[in-house]
């Protein structure tokens, strides 16, 4: 579904295409697991297997699903952004390539078509809580509501010294 947006709307929000997935695969999706040598980062999960061929490539806002709801994980909020950079057809994944999806290897045999959606350079960021939709959507925020977890926070000797205090 297509949002209009205009010209005076723009300056007020920011507009992201979203995918909105099943825990725990969603938290997958956007917890960074490793790095490789060319500083792309991948997530727990880097492949997102769908029905759905997509020619969208770029930055792609994770949500996680209303249901199901699992104890410590949030549900019904964005999580995090991925960058889609290709597609795989799923009879032509690798082991490693089904490795990356997360999915059990009891239920791969059961999997006979779709598309690997292939994703990296995930970043967490303050969850909100959204409605999702099936397959990619887009989603206005006002300006300045998305923001991405701190990697570095800078701090004064007095605040530093009260945040050594609390944790003994």
């Amino acid at each position: 579904m297509q949002i209009k947006i205009t010209e005076y709307d723009a300056l007020k929000h920011d507009v992201f295409r979203a995918l909105s997935v099943k825990q725990p695969f969603a938290n997958d999706l956007v917890n960074i697991a490793y790095e490789d040598d060319d500083g792309n980062s991948y997530g727990f999960k880097s492949i997102e297997v769908r029905s759905r061929c997509t020619s969208y490539r770029g930055k792609l806002l994770i949500c996680s699903s209303q249901s199901p709801k699992i104890p410590n994980m949030q549900s019904g909020c964005a999580l995090g952004f991925v960058e889609v950079y290709g597609v795989k057809r799923v009879k032509d994944f690798t082991d490693e390539d089904w490795d990356n999806t997360r999915i059990p290897r009891a239920r791969r045999s059961e999997i006979k078509s779709g598309w690997g959606w292939l994703m990296r350079n995930p970043k967490r960021v303050v969850e909100l809580p959204i409605k999702g939709q099936l397959g990619i959507f887009n989603i206005a925020f006002e300006k300045g509501d998305i923001v991405e977890y701190p990697r570095i926070v800078k701090v004064g000797r007095d605040d530093f010294n009260l945040l050594n205090k609390e944790k003994r």
